[in-house]
């Protein structure tokens, strides 16, 4: 039987076939001959990925060590220079900071482990002369260094998990703290009509007072209202327009004239 195909299946098949010449012509080269004929040769494909060897991952882990030593001390220069210190002031700052960064490391270490070996971690941790500083039925902090650390590495379970955290060392120069300011809020509108302030009204038992209080009470809120309507009328000016009069002539008169005309 003859095989029948689409429009779009042939289509593919087309692509697919393209691909594959283009492909291929890639692999080879057209290479002249003395005779003047042409000739295909196989060219041997090399990877395009780069292979590191364990010299260049050295190499670039100094880089880096020496582009973070230079970005932390341009920046304490930077800091000093704001400050105000000199520069043999800056230059000790600089000693103190490269002394500081050759240092090692001290950790806050926080171990997880499973509460069914809790009696195992605890033997291992006296074995070792350990202290630790909090420990519960699953979880333990601990001081170290980075030999403490490698021996935590060492005699913890397998299912524990170890989670180290560098503490931060002291600063070199003076931390300048930023007061901030308070912002006043913005909306709501303001409960007494005196000089725009916000209060909290206050409730009043008129019915318990006494006739003279009575009178006082009311003459203050008399006050208080005169001048909430004086300052109302402040803000906006009011104008009013003058009624406009009716006219006198009668309305059949526009339509006597219109039968007239």
């Amino acid at each position: 039987m003859p095989l029948v195909t689409t429009t779009p299946i042939r289509r593919e098949l087309t692509c697919v076939t393209k691909y594959i010449i283009k492909m291929s012509r890639k692999n080879f080269k057209v290479a002249t001959a003395e005779d003047g004929k042409t000739t295909l040769a196989k060219i041997d494909k090399t990877p395009t990925g780069k292979v590191k060897t364990l010299k260049d991952k050295e190499q670039i882990r100094k880089e880096r060590e020496e582009q973070y030593k230079n970005f932390r001390i341009n920046a304490l220069k930077r800091r000093a220079k704001r400050m105000g210190l000199t520069e043999e002031q800056t230059e000790v700052k600089v000693k103190e900071l490269l002394t500081q960064m050759d240092t090692p490391n001290s950790y806050l270490v926080l171990v997880l482990f499973n509460p069914n070996d809790q009696n195992l971690v605890k033997e291992a941790l006296k074995n070792e002369g350990l202290v630790w500083k909090m420990m519960s039925n699953s979880h333990f902090f601990i001081d170290a260094d980075q030999e403490t650390l490698g021996t935590l590495r060492g005699i913890m379970p397998p299912s524990a998990k170890i989670y180290p955290y560098v503490k931060k060392k002291p600063a070199l120069l003076p931390i300048v703290e930023k007061k901030s300011e308070k912002k006043p809020k913005k909306g709501g509108k303001p409960h007494s009509c005196l000089n725009g302030k916000q209060e909290k009204r206050k409730r009043y038992n008129v019915a318990r007072f006494s006739k003279k209080k009575k009178a006082e009470f009311k003459k203050e809120v008399k006050s208080l209202k005169d001048l909430w309507k004086a300052n109302k009328k402040a803000t906006g000016k009011v104008v009013q327009f003058k009624p406009k009069k009716r006219s006198t002539g009668s309305k059949k008169a526009s339509t006597d004239i219109k039968k007239a005309a």
